[in-house]
């Protein structure tokens, strides 16, 4: 999951993103002016124990359609918007339950699974969600041109050239799924709770498709979806709204008006709460949190993020890079340490393999230390003892953690530097950013990834497995060995033998990946003392529709 913590995934590269954007920046369908087909109260005015304003970076958000967002705000957006098969319940992510479906059944194999859908779920145009509606969904995934999401299903073997084969409709209430192929029942039911798998109301997406885009076009700032919440507006880069689902199943909501405010800089977001603009701050420093610990106004939550920052090489953009001592240099170069401690500030803790802790597969190895010497020596045996310049992409605002991206470059910057690495840094809005970064148009990069679902597999196949066209893959780093370790781990339960695995990935990437994991951070919001019930986790994102607001 690209981008921030609690907001991720990734691109419609290409031409269908960039026919989107010109459309939504030059007229039409802008931006922002998307409401809720078939939506009863997104006119509605509420009062202000009935809204929730939340101050934070959504720039990171490229679109809105559940299938293919793959930012952090984007899919946190479609968390709040879509039903899957199956759910985690909130702050509990170790069972998945049902959500569309009622139950399910799974052969011995683990091949061949079925799902009872429940009668009655309604999308909020009042059509009735079926088994039609999720064969479409899966449908949609694999067909929508460069669609960064769709290695989460695509994994499983499930293709634009079998899907109508293995994924059915024997009546409208029951849904089969037969994998061609092992993939872990644990992860397969993980993948479900993924927004990439939230279910579309078919019958209004294909009435605004247009081109064989199956909708995407007109998903970009609409929903469609049986959720509790629906979009009212997407103003981009300055703010979400939601407004509840006239049609939902489940309790409706106390909190009826959900919305996002876009401040990339936390001072602007803690500004807004003390002066209670909002209601919700997240991702501040822990300096900014002290300042208001301690007052009775406001609640501080803090978790263990399953996220990490990392310094992406590619291997084709810069000549140096396409060798393995090349980018073992950077990684000695790197004063971990010194961003955790000094910029961090105890909100975080150090992260070298590509598992974060708390996920299966994590490794607490310390592979690298800062050691320039050693950096100079690597450097020079692949060929360049006099350095070379490079280009690194940043994004504006935070990076995971809270702390400023730019904080976090500049160290970097410094730290090349000293070995011969000339560094220009280039700042940029996070979802221009992530385009150029799926377009290979990268050299060197500094980003966020985020858990998609809470299995090893989510973090080691795009760091390790090109063949899923994500992380390493935009890096243009075809690996074949470190793949067929991740593909061969993600077939397994978690046993001995899958950590065996993990171990061999976190070596291997560490030794020659393009990459440099450099910290895992904690999650952190700050709330005004008058909202209760307040929870949160990586899959589901904050329970707004739990959440309820004194005077």
């Amino acid at each position: 999951m690209n981008g921030q913590r609690w907001r991720g995934r990734l691109p419609v590269a290409g031409a269908l993103l960039a026919l989107m954007l010109l459309v939504a920046a030059c007229g039409g369908a802008p931006a922002g002016q998307g409401s809720e087909t078939g939506g009863g109260g997104a006119s509605e005015e509420y009062g202000p124990q009935e809204t929730i304003i939340e101050a934070g970076d959504i720039s990171d958000a490229v679109t809105l359609d559940p299938q293919v967002a793959f930012e952090f705000s984007s899919v946190s957006a479609d968390s709040l918007m879509y039903q899957r098969l199956v759910k985690f319940p909130l702050g509990d992510m170790t069972k998945p339950l049902g959500d569309a479906a009622e139950s399910w059944d799974v052969s011995e194999d683990g091949l061949h699974w079925t799902f009872h859908l429940k009668k009655g779920l309604k999308f909020s145009s009042g059509n009735e969600l079926t088994s039609a509606d999720v064969v479409y969904t899966f449908e949609r995934v694999v067909h929508i041109p460069k669609d960064p999401a769709s290695w989460l299903i695509t994994q499983m073997g499930i293709t634009a050239d079998n899907v109508d084969q293995l994924v059915t409709a024997p009546d409208p209430y029951t849904v089969k799924i037969d994998l061609p192929q092992p993939f872990s029942p644990g992860a397969f039911l993980s993948v479900l709770t993924n927004p990439v798998a939230g279910i579309v109301d078919s019958k209004t997406v294909k009435a605004h498709e247009t081109n064989g885009d199956y909708g995407s076009g007109w998903l970009f700032n609409h929903s469609a979806g049986s959720g509790p919440y629906m979009l009212k507006n997407w103003t981009k880069d300055v703010q979400m709204e939601f407004v509840p689902n006239p049609h939902y199943s489940g309790e409706a909501p106390t909190i009826k008006h959900v919305i996002w405010k876009n401040a990339p800089e936390t001072a602007t977001r803690l500004d807004m709460l003390k002066r209670g603009e909002a209601d919700i701050a997240d991702g501040l420093s822990a300096a900014q949190v002290e300042t208001v610990q301690n007052d009775p106004n406001f609640k501080v939550y803090k978790t263990p993020d399953e996220s990490m920052t990392y310094l992406g090489m590619d291997v084709k953009n810069v000549p140096c890079f396409a060798k393995a001592e090349c980018r073992q240099a950077v990684k000695w170069a790197i004063d971990y340490d010194g961003i955790v401690d000094k910029l961090l500030h105890g909100f975080g803790q150090p992260l070298q393999g590509v598992i974060p802790r708390g996920i299966f597969g994590y490794t607490d190895k310390k592979y690298f230390t800062q050691d320039l010497a050693k950096a100079k020596e690597l450097l020079a045996k692949a060929g360049y003892p006099n350095g070379f310049d490079v280009e690194m992409l940043v994004p504006n605002g935070t990076l995971v953690g809270g702390v400023p991206a730019s904080s976090v470059a500049n160290v970097i910057k410094s730290n090349l530097e000293k070995i011969g690495i000339r560094v220009t840094i280039r700042q940029m809005e996070a979802g221009q950013m992530y385009t150029e970064y799926r377009e290979h148009r990268a050299q060197l990069i500094l980003a966020n990834w985020g858990m998609d679902y809470p299995d090893p597999q989510d973090f080691a196949g795009p760091f390790g497995d090109y063949t899923q066209q994500s992380l390493i893959w935009r890096l243009q780093d075809e690996d074949q060995e470190l793949s067929q370790l991740v593909q061969q781990a993600a077939k397994l339960q978690n046993t001995p033998e899958r950590q065996r695995l993990y171990d061999q990935i976190n070596d291997l990437e560490a030794a020659q990946g393009p990459f440099a994991i450099i910290y895992q951070p904690d999650v952190v919001f700050v709330y005004s003392a008058k909202l209760q019930n307040f929870n949160y986790d990586h899959v589901n994102g904050v329970g707004y529709w739990q959440i309820v607001k004194g005077q």
